[in-house]
């Protein structure tokens, strides 16, 4: 088998050619003049001679012609083949057969090089199934858990009460809730730190226990020290949870709340300026074992109306990287028609918000909710 590269054997292969065909048409040259010069003698004419010579020379060329483009077509042959393989490759046919090639030079390695590109793209074709096949699943495994949490929402909203969740991803980590309980309106808002799955389950953890706290009418800081060492206690990716917990008696208006770092809401009074209720600085529930929060309270009017949300509005980002905000947030809560109900406030946010973003991607969970006393 022959190691010189492809290119130097075909050149050689044609000097070869060249040079045999060249040889023997000198030889039929000289036999073609001797036959002359003795048929002829000296009458022998120099244009005879000439016309003979050119037209053993013409022969010689086709000759030279034919035979050197039947060898570059034989030995190109695999480049034509190879050629054909990739274009069945490229529709598809990713066993197509390549040509034999015997000889150690380019052409082998261009063929070995096919074979090698054939075998990675079936290996990652093959992976790349299994992978599509994998993610199908999570993704319907995700779809069941987007459900089985949306349906935990509590969504029996009182008159005086309504609320929105949209999730960034799959499940999400915000939350909202609120129990009606012998006149007396529990409500709460809340967002945990990341998203995803992750998120969705201390979201969880945190739901079922507002839910718990709320039937022992203890004092809200009590309430949200509770919930802070069940977070911390389950929690094992230092994650935390935002949380607004607010309890308003309806006869009296005396609204009791806690503030675990979360966005302080938004009071509209009947007749007044609306503005963003004062809040002690306590640490988000989870970080601390047993870290002391502080309640507060407020004497609200009739008609006040109270947005609680999550800063997946504030920090909503439009094309140009830029913050929704709380001014703009407040802004659009200050042109609201007093005697709306509590879901067009909430809608009417919410439609802002994405006339804002005009189709930016979500890349936070929102939560709003509008309750009026």
């Amino acid at each position: 088998m022959n190691n010189r590269s492809f290119s130097s054997r075909l050149s050689w292969r044609i000097i070869g050619i060249v040079s045999l065909i060249s040889f023997i048409s000198f030889i039929a040259i000289g036999l073609v003049t001797r036959h002359v010069v003795a048929n002829e003698s000296v009458n022998a004419s120099p244009l005879v001679l000439a016309l003979n010579l050119l037209v053993v020379g013409l022969i010689g060329l086709i000759i030279i012609y034919f035979v050197c483009r039947r060898e570059i077509r034989r030995m190109t042959r695999p480049v034509t083949e190879l050629s054909v393989s990739a274009l069945n490759m490229a529709k598809g046919n990713f066993k197509a057969k390549l040509p034999e090639i015997t000889s150690k030079d380019e052409m082998l390695r261009l063929r070995d090089s096919f074979m090698y590109m054939q075998n990675s793209i079936s290996d990652y074709i093959s992976q790349l199934k299994t992978t599509k096949s994998v993610n199908e699943r999570i993704e319907s495994e995700l779809n069941v858990a987007r459900t089985i949490q949306m349906g935990m929402l509590n969504t029996d909203f009182p008159p005086q009460l309504y609320a929105l969740l949209k999730p960034a991803k799959e499940v999400g980590g915000d939350l909202y809730d609120f129990i009606l309980k012998d006149g007396v309106l529990h409500f709460a808002v809340g967002d945990v730190s990341g998203k995803g799955v992750p998120a969705s389950l201390v979201m969880s953890i945190t739901r079922a226990m507002l839910h718990f706290v709320a039937t022992l009418d203890l004092p809200l800081n009590e309430s949200v020290n509770r919930i802070n060492n069940s977070v911390a206690d389950s929690n094992s990716n230092d994650m935390f949870v935002t949380l607004f917990i607010g309890r308003i008696n309806l006869k009296t208006l005396r609204m009791d709340y806690c503030n675990a770092g979360h966005n302080p809401p938004v009071i509209v009074p009947p007749d007044g300026k609306p503005y963003f209720l004062p809040v002690k600085s306590n640490l988000a529930a989870g970080l601390l074992d047993n870290f002391q929060y502080e309640s507060e309270c407020i004497d609200l009017v009739p008609g006040t109306r109270i947005v609680a949300y999550t800063d997946g509005i504030t920090e909503a980002e439009n094309d140009r990287l830029e913050l929704y905000g709380e001014d703009r947030l407040m802004d659009n809560i200050v042109r609201l028609e007093s005697d709306i109900d509590d879901k067009a406030v909430v809608e009417n946010l919410y439609t802002s918000l994405k006339a804002y973003t005009a189709g930016y991607p979500q890349s936070d969970d929102i939560t709003i909710m509008s309750l009026k006393v």
